[in-house]
């Protein structure tokens, strides 16, 4: 059945109802980023395998909007279909809620999925669709998706103390001071990060993402866990049990939620609760909303969580030397293509015994590949590699000591003096941050502007985020921080970030450098306390592209210290060629 097929079809059911338009947004019951299978609902419906975007059908019409990072993928991905692509952020093109209210007549009907809809967007729909009827109880997927994937079925495993630092009691101590202090009875935790973060647990539910779908309801005395019982062995039950955890079925959160008495107050976060969980909270119950204790509890890593990462940025440097190398060396005989190089990566990350799976899909762009930010290479358009021009590698992995998230673009051969210019100014946009000192609560779209001046200096930009939270062992994109223009969090210390300043030239190069970092502290005075990042990341910066020229004697000087603390720190793990390698991508310029 082609995607045409479907949306005939899912037609067909929006007549009997006299539905008008049904969205399919990117989602999940816990509004989760990446999702498992089961729940690429809009994948299924549009064909666009994005991991952003929200698709919606009339009766007439079928509409794809996404942002910037994927216009370029999205265009290929639509073209044998009806949908057409909506720019998100480009003028000319109508808003999701701008083409409802436009399209929808006034007291026409607008369905969706209750239980992938999150409160926040149907606040955000009721608030501007006027008259017109929202309808949530429609999964009208379901009844088109025959061979749909089942829900994993792998089992829980604990992730010990001696890597977060903290236990299941002491982080539960804590949150319950918090919902006490915020005089809340209860707070429902709908995230499965969260969750994981907070029981100190792991799970298989989702590719790229260690955790495992579930719900927590917690009281001042009590704290539920719902979830598919099948998952937990003995040995995690018992553990979970002895810390005071009531475990109950995975459905079973809408009977807890209903048995909430009038007059108590609940805190819920409404970005990652669903519509359909905040219909079965007692009518009588008092809803606060925000975002998770818990959110900001794992924001701000544990000094033995900082100290593993540290290790586990080892593991991945040392892979992706030897990566490297491997790579210009197969570059010269033309035998390798993007696809094979990202299988190679992994293949090496999986060497080392703490090596869970990749954080992320690999992003191994070359040439003009490299412009279009999140491409994946695939089976039948994977582009040859050669001595020539640069690729873009962004690549993480998740070990038991942490979670990495790194993106290197190497010099494969001779390249364009635009090129140069372009990668020296990303470059400098990068060096910006870490040279930078910032007062302590520094708001991230602060850090944002300090980021691009380099960038916007020489009349350039880009459209994605300066940098995000990371998790440990968690998901690779963590908030509530973020180096990002509408990001109003304060950063403080021992919250991580990302920091991936990028250039994209279509049909032409793409160029990103990026390392995580932790905040410290760097000095106090009588005007305050400043904080400074340091990288997490160790992984030699291809020095090769740079226009000395347009660098300063500080951020030169920077640059050589960093490929130098590369050097010293890999190096004992590396031996002949690969050793070569490395010293020679860490000389000084």
């Amino acid at each position: 059945m082609n995607i045409n097929s479907r949306i005939e079809k899912l037609r067909k059911m929006m007549q009997d109802r006299k539905i008008d338009a049904y969205i399919i947004p990117t989602s999940d019951p816990h509004q989760s980023e990446y999702l498992a299978d089961y729940y690429k609902t809009r994948e299924f419906i549009s064909g666009f395998t994005g991991s952003a975007g929200t698709a919606v059908i009339t009766l007439k019409e079928a509409k794809l909007w996404t942002d910037s990072r994927y216009f370029l993928q999205a265009n290929k991905e639509l073209a044998n279909s009806e949908f057409e692509l909506m720019k998100m952020g480009v003028e000319g093109y109508p808003s999701l809620l701008e083409y409802l209210d436009d399209n929808i007549p006034e007291f026409g009907k607008i369905g969706f999925d209750g239980q992938c809809y999150s409160v926040t967007g149907y606040k955000e729909l009721s608030e501007n669709m006027g008259a017109r009827v929202l309808v949530s109880d429609l999964d009208y997927i379901s009844k088109i998706w025959q061979d749909r994937p089942t829900l994993p079925k792998d089992k829980v495993w604990i992730h010990e103390e001696k890597y977060s630092g903290q236990s299941l009691s002491e982080k539960l101590r804590i949150l319950r001071e918090k919902i006490q202090n915020q005089g809340y009875d209860y707070t429902f935790i709908g995230s499965p990060e969260d969750i994981c973060y907070l029981l100190n647990i792991r799970g298989n539910d989702v590719d790229y993402n260690p955790v495992v779908l579930s719900y927590m309801l917690i009281s001042e005395e009590k704290a539920y866990l719902c979830i598919d019982e099948d998952k937990l062995d003995s040995d995690v039950k018992s553990y979970l049990e002895e810390n005071g955890i009531t475990i109950y079925s995975y459905g079973y959160i809408y009977q807890l939620l209903k048995n909430i008495e009038g007059k108590n107050r609940i805190y819920i976060d409404p970005n990652r609760t669903n519509v359909s969980i905040y219909d079965s909270i007692n009518a009588n119950v008092k809803i606060g909303q925000g975002t998770n204790f818990t959110t900001y509890m794992k924001a701000i890593k544990t000094d033995k969580e900082i100290e593993n990462i540290k290790k586990a940025y080892i593991y991945d440097g040392v892979s992706l030397v030897k990566f490297f190398n491997w790579l210009e060396i197969g570059a010269k005989t033309g035998s390798l293509n993007e696809l094979v190089a990202s299988k190679k990566l992994h293949d090496l990350r999986a060497e080392n015994e703490s090596f869970i799976e990749d954080s992320f899909e690999t992003i191994a762009g070359y040439k003009e590949n490299s412009a279009i930010v999140h491409y994946a290479p695939s089976v039948t358009g994977s582009k040859t590699i050669e001595s020539l021009g640069m690729i873009l590698v962004d690549s993480g992995g998740h070990y038991k000591e942490g979670t990495t998230d790194i993106t290197r673009t190497v010099a494969l051969g001779n390249l364009k003096e635009d090129e140069k210019i372009d990668y020296t100014l990303v470059l400098k946009s990068f060096l910006t941050l870490f040279l930078a000192k910032f007062k302590n609560k520094t708001k991230g779209d602060r850090l944002d502007a300090l980021a691009k001046y380099p960038l916007w200096k020489a009349g350039k930009d880009f459209f994605h985020g300066t940098g995000h939270g990371v998790g440990y062992v968690l998901t690779v994109h963590e908030g509530p921080q973020a180096i990002s223009e509408k990001n109003r969090v304060e950063f403080v210390e021992n919250m991580t970030t990302s920091i991936e300043p990028g250039l994209y030239i279509e049909d032409s190069h793409g160029i990103r450098i990026e390392n995580e970092a932790y905040v410290k502290k760097a000095f106090e005075n009588e005007f305050g306390s400043f904080l400074e990042f340091e990288s997490l990341t160790i992984v030699p910066i291809d020095t090769r592209p740079v226009k000395i020229s347009m660098l300063t004697s500080e951020e030169i000087d920077w640059l050589n210290a960093y490929n130098k603390k590369c050097y010293d720190l890999l190096s004992p793990y590396l031996d002949g060629d690969d050793l070569e390698y490395l010293k020679e991508r860490c000389k000084e310029i």
